[in-house]
């Protein structure tokens, strides 16, 4: 049935039976989508807003195209020149069945089967709809097909090495030489699987932290030298006497600014060290302190800080390396949260680790925001995987982890999807304290 009107992106009725149809089409559970000529959205149904993550109104008029099959799965770009949907309208064609991956609202890729054809009003071609359909199961399941296979035919190649070395052995040993060869094989292919597998999380467990330490030389030769002389210059500009004391006040704000950026890329070159010697630390201190850094950000997104402090005295630890963990949380809880604001609730306790009763300090930061799926939360801490896109290094919160776990202690997510009071997610983290330092500063019963 022709449902289209004159002009572009625009559908009117044109029978009483239309708008029946138009309600039908909305809510079938298959997503369906029109453009006219141009290739701009003229109409778009409720299950395909759903699959891509957009709204009506962000659609309409829109180049679907550039908005949601603008690049590959492997991130180059898509031109519109080689999509097969557009291949098919400049041809006034039928295109059936094509596997395609479009861009969510969010920027996340779903794997989708489409097909289209042209729309016709009085012999004339005024339009293409698309119809898609969600193939995102079906292609994990084919991944994980694939994987199965490959891992099949690596033991079929095993089994057939183990079967030639078989027929070489002797008739009358022949049954007891397969009974053992069978037992020495699956006991040496585990080992050689635990030992490859040992082997190559070594290997890019290296690779990651000789580019974390490239990282850390990086800033340190490309920032402290502009940093000193913009120290320097900050310097003779604070003791000009014709500055003004209001003048003054930006001077002095702009050098604490400067010490600050030192500060972190001391932590950075500390991280490749090795960490420096605990001090005497207030967690509360600790806390406000990287608060304080962010404190522009929190205006600007209507933030609420929820402290809870319980128990909580000082303690010896790293002090710059926690600071170091805590400004990665508390920038990750505000980036969780959307510009309508939310609420982030700092905890803190002083207590026993309850698996090595080690007695240290127990932060926690969460966030309102809408949360992370088990899949999400179970690779957040892998180095170089980020949920930002290009926004994102993936580094933060490996680095983060990877400190607590140098000084004994661990950094644990729980995290549920769905925001406001009963989403979100929250970072815990353990610090234990210092013993040999906490002695030295007891004092003495002699």
């Amino acid at each position: 049935m022709d449902i289209y009107g004159q002009g572009p992106a625009s559908i009117r009725p044109v029978r009483p039976l239309v708008p029946a149809v138009l309600a039908v089409l909305q809510h079938v559970p298959v997503g369906i989508y029109t453009v006219d000529i141009h290739g701009c959205c003229a109409q778009i149904n409720e299950a395909a807003l759903r699959l891509l993550g957009y709204t009506e109104s962000e659609c309409l008029g829109k180049d679907m195209h550039a908005l949601v099959h603008y690049r590959y799965p492997d991130g180059k770009p898509y031109p519109a020149a080689d999509c097969p949907l557009l291949h098919a309208r400049e041809k006034n064609d039928t295109a059936t069945n094509i596997d395609e991956v479009l861009w969510t609202k969010n920027g996340d890729p779903v794997y989708v089967t489409c097909s289209s054809a042209p729309v016709m009003l009085a012999d004339s071609v005024t339009g293409t709809v698309v119809t898609l359909t969600d193939a995102s199961t079906r292609h994990r399941t084919e991944q994980r097909l694939l994987r199965a296979e490959a891992e099949q035919r690596e033991i079929l190649r095993q089994r057939d090495a183990t079967a030639r070395i078989e027929r070489d052995l002797a008739q009358e040993e022949a049954i007891r030489q397969r009974e053992m060869s069978a037992a020495v094989e699956r006991a040496a292919a585990e080992q050689l699987r635990q030992q490859q597998k040992m082997s190559e999380e070594r290997l890019l467990q290296s690779e990651r932290l000789a580019a974390v330490g490239r990282l850390a030389a990086s800033i340190s030769h490309e920032i402290n030298n502009p940093l000193e002389a913009v120290t320097n210059l900050l310097y003779l500009v604070r003791n000009d006497p014709s500055l003004s004391s209001e003048s003054g006040s930006y001077v002095e704000m702009a050098e604490k600014e400067l010490a600050r950026v030192s500060e972190i890329v001391a932590q950075t070159l500390r991280f490749q060290r090795g960490g420096a010697a605990p001090t005497l630390c207030s967690p509360e201190e600790l806390i406000e302190s990287v608060l304080a850094l962010h404190q522009g950000r929190l205006h600007h997104r209507r933030i609420v800080i929820d402290r809870r402090h319980k128990d909580s005295k000082p303690i010896f630890c790293p002090e710059g390396d926690i600071r170091q963990i805590l400004n990665n949380l508390v920038g990750n809880a505000i980036d969780a949260m959307t510009e309508k604001g939310g609420t982030m609730t700092i905890r803190t306790k002083n207590m026993r680790d309850p698996h090595t009763r080690t007695a240290g300090l127990r932060i926690s930061v969460s966030d309102s925001g809408h949360g992370m799926t088990l899949d999400t939360a179970s690779q957040i801490f892998e180095p170089f995987y980020t949920t930002k896109g290009d926004g994102g290094s993936g580094l933060g919160l490996w680095i983060s982890s990877t400190i607590a776990r140098r000084h004994g202690g661990r950094l644990n997510v729980r995290s549920r999807t769905g925001g406001g009071p009963r989403g979100g997610t929250t970072f815990s983290l353990f610090v234990p304290e210092s013993q040999q330092d906490a002695a030295k500063a007891a004092p003495s019963t002699h």
